[in-house]
């Protein structure tokens, strides 16, 4: 360190092991001030990183905002194109009209029997012989449960299902994929709890949470109360899950276990 009438110097060495020497003279005040910023430096970068993340924390609320309005936008698109629809229909004629809801009405009706067979009441079940009898005395052996048909014509798929009981209500939460990939569709989830002893519960949902309109995917979380009656047999119930397409009706059915 050397020092002259107004400033003062340091040099700074490095030495290889051949024998160069490098050497930098810098001032003192400016070594100083590079000490300072090598120790400042990670107080400043832990204090971007937190920035960052608290931007991205605010702007996660914006996103979600953005996604609900498209989605509105789209359903209200859907629904002037209906109206554009209906205001076709009414320039039409009286003989038109009528000749435009009955086709639409066999399309729906034509629809709706390829997507659910039959079902079987339990009066009709019951006329049936048990397999499991054998012996000839219907009347000493109780009749199976009422069986809910399956149903899955390939326009949605469900995923992920998870059932299981919070407190008094029941978590669902599945993941909806819409198979067409060319439109967007739309529909309502309905769920049903189904006892072993064959009681049917029907679980109450929101109509703007059970109605759905997807143009891919679309996670789904349903938390319905259970009905007094069924919380007693909760541990023998299954849940039946049914998928209704707008235009198209039932498209999907199926039962799932319930994890306690």
């Amino acid at each position: 360190m050397t020092a002259d009438n107004t400033t003062t110097y340091c040099s700074l060495l490095l030495m290889r092991d051949d024998g160069r020497i490098y050497r930098w003279r810098i001032g003192l005040r400016m070594f100083y001030v590079l000490c300072g910023v090598l120790l400042l430096l990670p107080l400043l970068v832990g204090i971007a990183g937190w920035l960052t993340w608290s931007f991205h924390q605010d702007n996660a609320p914006l996103h979600a905002q953005v996604r609900r309005l498209e989605d509105e936008n789209r359903t209200l698109h859907i629904t002037i194109r209906r109206l554009a629809n209906l205001e076709q229909l009414l320039d039409l004629s009286e003989n038109a009209k009528l000749s435009a809801l009955q086709n639409q009405q066999a399309k729906r009706k034509s629809a709706e029997q390829s997507a659910a067979p039959p079902e079987v009441t339990p009066q009709e079940y019951a006329k049936e012989p048990y397999p499991g009898d054998i012996t000839g005395q219907d009347a000493a052996t109780p009749p199976p449960p009422t069986a809910i048909p399956s149903v899955d014509l390939k326009n949605v798929v469900v995923e992920n299902v998870q059932v299981r009981r919070q407190g008094n209500n029941l978590r669902v939460t599945l993941d909806l994929l819409n198979a067409l990939q060319k439109n967007q569709i739309g529909g309502n989830v309905n769920l049903t709890l189904k006892s072993a002893s064959g009681e049917i519960f029907l679980l109450e949902i929101p109509k703007d949470v059970a109605s759905f309109r997807i143009s891919r995917l679309k996670r789904a979380v349903f938390v319905p109360a259970l009905p007094a009656g069924a919380v007693r047999n909760l541990a023998t119930s299954t849940l039946v899950i049914e998928i209704a397409l707008e235009e198209r009706g039932v498209v999907y059915r199926n039962e799932y276990p319930i994890e306690q």
